[in-house]
């Protein structure tokens, strides 16, 4: 609950105490309603009047402050839930993409929909559970003035009741981080069923086994863990409300037997710990609340996700790369390794060590089989993936890890998992624009595709001119460098001549460095050098002759 509290003091100290505020007038003017109800029953009719008037005007200010904090804690937990996401999708970006990768999306999504409503609901029901408490602890003031004697039976069944009642929901607070981490796989599964929708349709027997094997018995495992949660809650609260029966019960027919107790003492207690009764019960929900945000934060720390301003180094820091490094003479990847594991595969992978120096203006070619890393070396030159061993230069000097985001903007890069944005972002000037519609007419697209309001009309296109989409952005990022990750590999064959023979001796001419990811054998005679991956090994290749491309 600290953590939460100092969460929330941190993002929403006005909000909190204006909350406080109006809830503690609220509780305050609840609290002498009571007393003015007890004061009507004990006193002549004529004195009502007076107190008519003051139990009229109390009502409508308890009636005002209520609606004022709740509506107060509506507008807050919106604003906590809206800055948690909005933090976590910088924070998505200012951890390490490997780290992202090895994650998986289905827990990502899970998280950004789920765990930041459970903090956020965890976060806001803080200043009930303050407003709960001060009504409680006055209300137990007021019952000490009346009897301390009564007050010590009420305070002693009402530990007992707690204590009971934590007893009872730990099992449940297990039972519901359970549920969280069952609902990580359902994120899974429902993004199966979406990337999978074409491959269900087609095989009934894959498509039945999916649903009655997999997809059926994870939904009825939730169901089942979150019915019994929800019983032991349930079961609790019941549990509660018999204890509270109980002790009213002790004050109307056991205490008067052993000790004498005014008619009025024993209405106002009975009174006091009837309205107490909903405080009480607001301070229980908010501890499960609480237990619920908790879950939600071990869930995000699991993704290396803080929910602290410290992780978002990225926004902090110069919009533009440095001169410096924009005017690069050679990059080197000087002994550089990196170690992953296969997917559907005992043991691990190592790239490298990998020495590569890479000239200002070069077009390389870098081939290889499945597998052998091509990708993976993309993203580590890069500065994509932190390498485990070696160094990154530029022209010498060592990037440094506070370096690495401006040395990224070096980049533009179509990988073979690219995604394409359909809003041209950070892209938006009139000449950039242009130059957009330009690249349409060019790429053979502009019957398809135009450019609205710095958005692309339609990206509901075939693979092949969704990469010339994302090869049309990567030109308008004019970087130096530019890297291709089996471009080619989804394009026609008169459309693969425009690739090799206009777009990148075009690239070339401008000065721009060029890595080609590809199995086009017949044009890496336009290279300046062909390099070879092999079991994570980097070898020359021998070019074919400059006459030979294309035949």
């Amino acid at each position: 609950m600290l953590k939460l509290l100092v969460m929330l003091l941190r993002t929403s100290r006005s909000s909190l105490l204006t909350t406080l505020l109006f809830g503690l007038a609220s509780g305050a003017s609840s609290a002498a309603l009571l007393s003015v109800i007890n004061q009507a029953l004990a006193r002549p009719e004529e004195e009502r009047l007076r107190l008519g008037l003051a139990f009229g005007g109390l009502a409508v200010l308890a009636m005002f402050t209520r609606a004022g904090s709740q509506m107060l804690l509506n507008g807050m937990h919106q604003n906590i839930v809206m800055d948690l996401r909005r933090r976590l999708a910088r924070q998505f970006l200012a951890i390490s993409l490997r780290h992202l990768e090895q994650t998986g999306s289905h827990r990502l999504l899970s998280s950004m929909s789920s765990d930041t409503v459970m903090v956020g609901v965890g976060m806001t029901a803080l200043p009930e559970f303050f407003i709960s408490i001060t009504i409680v602890t006055g209300s137990l003031i007021y019952l000490a003035w009346i009897s301390w004697k009564m007050l010590l039976v009420v305070l002693g069944f009402l530990a007992v009741g707690g204590l009971a009642y934590s007893q009872a929901t730990s099992p449940a607070v297990k039972l519901r981080q359970q549920v969280r981490q069952l609902e990580n796989g359902l994120f899974k599964r429902f993004l199966s069923l979406m990337d999978g929708a074409k491959e269900l349709r087609l095989h009934r027997p894959r498509r039945i086994e999916f649903l009655e094997r997999v997809f059926d018995p994870l939904v009825r495992d939730i169901r089942g863990k979150w019915v019994r949660a929800e019983n032991l809650f349930a079961l609790a609260s019941s549990g509660g409300m018999f204890v509270y029966m109980v002790i009213i019960g002790l004050l109307l027919f056991v205490v008067p037997l052993f000790s004498p107790v005014s008619q009025a003492a024993l209405v106002s207690y009975t009174l006091v710990i009837l309205y107490v009764q909903q405080p009480l019960n607001s301070i229980l929900t908010t501890v499960a609340y609480v237990n619920r945000a908790v879950v939600a934060l071990e869930n995000l720390h699991k993704l290396g996700l803080t929910l602290t301003p410290e992780n978002e180094t990225p926004w902090a820091l110069p919009p533009e790369t440095p001169a410096r490094l924009r005017a690069f003479q050679q990059l080197e990847l000087r002994g550089i390794t990196h170690t992953y594991r296969r997917e559907n595969e005992d043991g691990s992978f190592t790239l490298g060590p990998i020495d590569l120096t890479v000239k200002r203006g070069e077009l390389l070619f870098l081939v290889g089989g499945n597998g052998s890393g091509k990708t993976t070396l993309a993203k580590l030159l890069t500065g994509l993936y932190a390498p485990e061993a070696g160094e990154l230069l530029v022209d010498g000097t060592p990037i440094r890890n506070e370096e690495r985001e401006e040395y990224r903007q070096l980049f533009s890069a179509v990988f073979f998992d690219f995604h394409l944005f359909d809003q041209l972002l950070g892209l938006g000037s009139p000449e950039q624009l242009d130059q957009a519609r330009h690249y349409l007419s060019k790429l053979l697209l502009d019957r398809k595709v135009q450019i609205q309001d710095g958005s692309f009309s339609t990206t509901e296109l075939s693979q092949g001119q969704r990469k010339r989409l994302a090869l049309l952005t990567a030109s308008l990022e004019d970087r130096p460098f530019y890297i291709f990750d089996e471009w080619a590999a989804d394009q026609d064959p008169s459309f693969k001549e425009v690739f090799y023979k206009e777009i990148l001796p075009d690239l070339k001419r401008l000065g721009k460095t060029v890595l080609v990811i590809s199995h086009d054998d017949r044009y890496f005679g336009l290279a300046d050098r062909l390099l070879h991956l092999e079991a994570g090994r980097l070898t020359p290749l021998e070019q074919p002759r400059l006459d030979q491309v294309g035949t």
